[in-house]
């Protein structure tokens, strides 16, 4: 109706959504992260992953939001943005783990992904450091063709293999081997290398939630600027 500024407008919209993320948040990191028992409870660590889930909170409205602003229509609004978050999804590094990405997509929309650092800022917080203890059905079991186990994989465990954990080194048959020692291995594998890290990644993403309210006064000036040359 034109009663108020474009800017009131947005901004009322924007921070009218604040109080409930921050209620969903908390609501949703209750139900998932406490009932985990093996995840670390100290404080540092699931204080670190609430965070990240507030910023997750805002940098997913923020993107329906300015997909929002400039679409035509509701119902072209409600069809993108499936689009562009399930796109986010598969290509931030979990679902196809970063050395499996296609080098088209590796090097430019991995990093450009805000889901990337949510993600793998939670899976830091969460396991980085944790011991891999495997069930009995997990294990790999075969026999070396000489010597010890701990002879045969050797070269494997100096190189690519370095985060197996070989449960009977000096065994001649029936190797027992665990894929990982520990979380921080299975999170090399993701491309994570240290546990800073994850802090690193808070910080990214929070900027990735500022820029997409940003992106949603910028695409509604637009907007404003292209109905008042309609009329």
């Amino acid at each position: 109706s034109k009663m108020y500024s474009w800017i009131a407008f947005v901004t009322g919209l924007i921070v009218s959504e604040f109080p409930y993320l921050c209620i969903c948040a908390v609501l949703y990191f209750a139900c998932w992260y406490y009932p985990v028992w093996r995840l670390p409870h100290d404080s540092n660590r699931s204080g670190a992953t609430f965070f990240m889930m507030l910023v997750y909170e805002l940098i997913y409205t923020g993107i329906g939001q300015f997909i929002a602003a400039y679409s035509p229509n509701a119902t072209f609004a409600a069809l993108v943005n499936p689009l562009i978050i399930s796109t986010l999804v598969i290509f931030c590094g979990v679902l196809v783990p970063y050395d499996e990405l296609n080098v088209f997509w590796r090097f430019w929309m991995y990093y450009l992904n805000p889901f990337n650092y949510v993600v793998n800022g939670m899976l830091t917080f969460g396991i980085w450091g944790a011991k891999v203890v495997c069930n009995e059905d997990e294990y790999a079991f075969f026999d070396p063709p000489n010597g010890t186990c701990a002879d045969y994989l050797s070269d494997y465990m100096a190189g690519t293999g370095k985060g197996i954990n070989l449960l009977n080194p000096d065994a001649t048959s029936a190797c027992k081997v665990c894929q990982y020692k520990s979380g921080s291995e299975f999170l090399n594998t993701l491309h994570i290398k240290n546990y800073t890290t994850g802090w690193r990644n808070i910080g990214i993403a929070w900027i990735f939630a500022f820029s997409g309210y940003a992106l949603v006064f910028g695409l509604m000036k637009l907007r404003t600027k292209a109905s008042k040359k309609a009329e």
